[in-house]
Parts: structure tokens; C-alpha cells; sequence
């Protein structure tokens, strides 16, 4: 996914990526590595983290049970699984459209979360939310990419 996506679309495809991720395991507090080259991809990724309450992160994390990646990336899987957005994926590792295709048949709920729990290593809940209310419309995917840490 490149450039703009309408804000449906945009709900459609992190609800589908968050049923992956519930399935996978994510849940509230849980940390999810995202190293994604596509702007959209990661924007996406972090929504769908978020909307579980999973805590986004761009450095790896030996915690994280899961890792959503481009197939460039050089990221191990160390006991983990890798989400990959790409050519050539190989088992083990998941390939992303095959599992958007699974997740849409049971999309992810938004979980509610309190404003101090973590959205990232660096940032709250609250303070995410005041980044983002800060954006003015139509968004940009770098732009948003940028305020998602991702």
C-alpha cells in the first residue's frame, strides 16, 4: 500500500492485521517489533498493535513474540514469529497478504486502555493520542509514520 488510503479502508486493513495479531498472541502490554519499509504497511502495523494494546516497537525486543517485517529486513526469529510484507517468503515465516486475508474473516476489537498504559517504549497512551490530535487532515503516510513511531 502506497500514498493515500480512505479512513475506512484504513479501518478495514488494522482490524484485519489486529485479528492476525490476536491470533498470534498480542495482547495488551505485549511488545511487537515493526520493521516495515512502506510508509501505509507501518502505519497500519502500529493501528493494528495499538488496537490490542500491544506496545510498539522499532528496535528489536526479546520479548516481543512477534515481528512484523519487510523481507529486506535482517531481523532473526529467535523462537519468534515474523510477520513478512514481501517477495520470496519462506516458512516459518508468515507471508502478510495471505494473513490479512485470514485476519479479515475475524477482525480484531479495540480494547480499552488506560491513558497511562503504554502505546511505545517512549510514549503513553495519553501522550500518543495528544500527538496525533495535533495532525490536521488529509494525512500524509511519512507524516503519520513519523507520529506512530514506526
Amino acid at each position: 500500500m502506497v500514498g493515500q488510503m480512505t479512513h475506512a479502508r484504513l479501518l478495514e486493513e488494522v482490524a484485519a492485521l489486529g485479528g492476525v495479531l490476536h491470533h498470534l498472541g498480542v495482547a495488551n502490554a505485549v511488545p511487537v517489533v515493526i520493521d516495515l519499509e512502506s510508509g501505509m504497511d507501518a502505519v497500519v502495523a502500529a493501528l493494528a498493535t495499538a488496537r490490542l494494546g500491544g506496545v510498539v516497537s522499532r528496535t528489536d525486543h526479546p520479548a516481543a513474540p512477534v515481528v512484523i517485517m519487510s523481507s529486506g529486513s535482517d531481523l532473526p526469529a529467535e523462537g519468534r514469529l515474523r510477520l513478512v510484507r514481501g517477495e520470496d517468503v519462506r516458512e516459518p515465516d508468515l507471508e502478510w497478504e495471505v494473513m490479512l486475508r485470514a485476519g479479515r474473516t475475524d477482525p480484531a476489537a479495540c480494547v480499552v486502555l488506560e491513558p497511562h498504559a503504554p502505546y511505545s517504549t517512549e510514549r503513553s497512551v495519553a501522550e500518543q493520542i495528544d500527538v496525533l490530535a495535533g495532525l490536521v487532515p488529509p494525512y500524509d503516510a511519512d507524516e503519520l509514520r513519523a507520529v506512530l513511531q514506526v
